[in-house]
Formats: structure tokens, sequence, C-alpha cells
């Protein structure tokens, strides 16, 4: 899995995410103690068989001149490629006139036909195969404006998923946008956000609220919050009794209208 996050303040906008990849094996029957046979589990069970270090998670790609940024999560593979070479092969095949609205729709359908090559089938076919989820936050510049920035977080899916307690084959959901919002300033988090609320919204009386004023942060600050975050989701998992799936170091990086920075951090 993956924990990764993008804030946008006045000055820029700052991402982390971390860089371990899991691969787990999906148990999905066992045999009844009594009869030897093959029994279907009602829930599949996620078992960890493996990691890796240094997964690229977090990156940039150019439309047109423009730098947009990405954090991927879901599925380790997608088509057989890594999120990085899915994205990156996505932006050289990319015809269209290179604003955030028109990358944002490209997207979209270009990880559709990807998971439709993956299950073999067309993409009118992808809500009946088995549930594949790529997860992503989509960072860019409306006109290049740094009073404009773009953010949106987005989930492409084979398969059926259940929102508010309906089933949903649409496969794609847009999660976030600051698009429409009075002020461009805010943030998301993709993959593990279990752990961003727990930090964010927790309940102890006896401790402050982390604070949300991102309009009055600096691009330094957020920088930090950033990373902040994505290290705690990192170190609770690291000394929690489960089978870390988010791991440092952490790749922290910066974006605005004439430059995109990257750094990894230990």
């Amino acid at each position: 899995m993956t924990i990764g996050i993008a804030i946008a303040v006045p000055d820029g906008v700052a991402l982390a995410a971390d860089t371990q990849t899991t691969w787990n094996r999906t148990i999905t029957t066992a045999k009844g103690k009594e009869t030897g046979e093959d029994v279907e589990l009602a829930e599949p069970i996620q078992m960890p068989v493996g990691w890796s270090r240094l997964a690229r998670k977090l990156f940039s790609v150019e439309f047109n001149g423009s730098t947009f940024a990405i954090i991927a999560a879901g599925s380790a593979l997608l088509n057989s490629k890594s999120p990085y070479s899915v994205f990156s092969s996505g932006a050289t095949q990319y015809g269209g006139d290179g604003t955030c609205a028109s990358v944002s729709a490209y997207y979209v359908d270009y990880l559709k036909h990807e998971l439709a090559e993956q299950h073999s089938c067309d993409v009118e076919k992808l809500p009946e195969q088995p549930l594949t989820v790529c997860e992503y936050i989509l960072v860019g510049y409306e006109e290049r404006d740094v009073s404009r920035p773009f953010l949106e977080s987005h989930l492409v899916f084979s398969g059926q998923l259940k929102f508010d307690g309906k089933q949903d084959a649409t496969g794609h959901r847009l999660k976030w946008t600051n698009v429409g919002s009075p002020s461009r300033t805010g943030g998301c988090w993709v993959g593990q956000a279990a752990y961003v609320s727990h930090l964010i919204k927790h309940s102890n009386k006896e401790l402050p609220k982390i604070s949300g004023q991102y309009s009055l942060m600096t691009l330094a600050d957020a920088v930090d919050y950033t990373r902040f975050v994505v290290g705690f989701t990192c170190d609770f998992q690291r000394f929690a009794a489960m089978v870390p799936n988010c791991g440092r170091p952490i790749v922290s990086s910066t974006l605005t209208p004439t430059r995109y920075s990257e750094e990894t951090v230990p």
C-alpha cells in the first residue's frame, strides 16, 4: 500500500509519499476441518509475502510544456507495469491541449484502457472483472498561475466498489478536488488514509488539533507538514502489531508553475 499527500498553499504545492511496495497473496478459500473440502471465504484475506523499497510513487510528467506531479497508490502493478511506467507512458501518448481538465480526463480514460488490457476485455466489460484499484493524486496549475493550483484525487477501478452503501460500476470516482473552491488552498491524500485521519481528527482533548490553516502556510511549512504526515504513518506501522505496508525513505517534492523539485529523505 501507499501513503501519499499533497498540500496546496499560496506559494506552491508540497507533496510526499512513502516508497515501500508490498506484495500480497489473496486467499479466497480454506479447507473445512471436518470435510476437508474447500470453503469459500466471505471476505478475501490479504497475506503479505514480500516487499521492496524505493518504489516510484511520487513523480512528475510533462504535458505540452507544463509540469504535473502525480502520487500513485493501489495496485503495485497495472497491466504488468509499475504505476510510474503507466503514467509516464500515458504522457507520451497524449494529444490534447495540455490544460488541467484535459489531462485529468485523459488519465481516467487511459487507466481504464490499461485495466481492460490487463483483464483482456473491452472497457465496457470492466464492471464484470475482478476488482483492481488505481488511486492517484494529480497536481498542476491552470494557465501556469501560482494562485490557481489544480489538485484532484481519483479512483479508477475494474469490478465494482461500494460507496455510501451503493454499488458503483462506473469504473471511476473523483474523490476530491479543489476546483470550484473559493480558495484553492487545501490538501488530499491517497492510500492508508486511516492513519492521516487518526492524526488530524484525534479526539484526545488534552492534545491540540493539527492545524489545517493551509492558506497561512509557507511552502516550507507545507513541505514539513507532508513529510510529517507520511513519516507518522510509516513509523506508526513500524511499531504496530502488523506487517507494515508503508515504509521509509520518503520522497518529498514541491511544484510551482515554473519548477518541480524532488528529494529523498530517510
